[in-house]
């Protein structure tokens, strides 16, 4: 049995181009497909919460409020809110009556 011992072995420049092209285009590829796993992802989040703001619509009010909160927190702002946020705050209180209640009807002891 023979022994061949291969030192300093040098590609030509024409295939270390080729091997680094191919080496560039499968992270772009494997880039461009975990960039639309998330983007399927994202969707179908986005779909599940469309869901839940067409069976509680005050659920899109709750976030605007998150948002306000979170803004005033930032920025170290006061917030003013319209009249119409009463009518908001009826809703909310209403809902979550409903919810804790389970039968959908407003709790006994909620006065307007």
């Amino acid at each position: 049995m023979e022994v061949v011992e291969l030192k300093d072995i040098q590609l030509p420049q024409s295939m270390q181009r080729v091997m680094a092209r191919e080496a560039e285009a499968e992270r772009e590829k494997r880039g461009k497909i975990i960039a639309a796993e998330g983007e399927a992802l994202s969707a179908g989040k986005r779909a599940e919460a469309a869901d839940v703001i067409a069976r509680h619509p005050v659920a899109v009010q709750l976030r605007d409020l998150q948002v306000l909160a979170e803004i005033a927190i930032e920025r170290n702002s006061t917030i003013v809110f319209p009249a119409q946020l009463m009518d908001s705050f009826r809703s909310l209180k209403s809902f979550v009556g409903s919810e804790m209640t389970g039968d959908g009807r407003e709790p006994a002891d909620h006065a307007r």
